[in-house]
């Protein structure tokens, strides 16, 4: 009932789970085809680590974030707060409002997938690039940065 009453569905459960309930996209688009349905999960709808559930250390870790972060000659270490799960939150929202803009052009609902691991790696597409274009691989640098001043002072 609510769904039909509604513009945007959220869930963060492991994919397939909702539809385990008759609560997955396709259920809630039968009773209302406008709807935004968002699902966020660790890693995405498929691939072999689908039906793992998401954890923003896990995801800083796997992403590569971990190993850019701390101490030049120390261990990988976890920032010092849930960055994975901010970016992931951000690009969420930005996918939910150019949803709702879409479906105010089409009259159409959709569903979004969100996910831990593609929201960080986007974030590190810079490091991605160093490596890419000129073989420079990523190191911890402290408090420093590799490429901003003044940074390393």
């Amino acid at each position: 009932k609510l769904a039909a009453v509604s513009d945007v569905f959220v869930e963060n459960y492991v994919p397939g789970k909702l539809a385990e309930m008759g609560l997955g996209y396709e259920d809630i688009k039968k009773i209302a085809p406008h709807i935004v349905y968002c699902s966020i999960t660790g890693y995405g709808q498929t691939g072999p680590m689908v039906q793992r559930g998401g954890y923003d250390s896990i995801a800083a870790a796997v992403s590569g974030l971990m190993h850019i972060t701390g101490q030049e000659d120390g261990e990988p270490v976890r920032a010092g707060v849930a960055m994975t799960d901010l970016a992931t939150g951000l690009y969420t929202y930005g996918a939910i409002m150019a949803a709702l803009l879409q479906r105010y052009k089409t009259g159409k609902g959709l569903h979004i997938d969100c996910n831990l691991l593609s929201s960080q790696v986007a974030c590190l597409t810079h490091v991605a690039a160093n490596y890419l274009n000129c073989k420079v691989e990523a190191k911890r640098w402290g408090t420093a940065h590799g490429s901003i001043v003044p940074y390393q002072v």
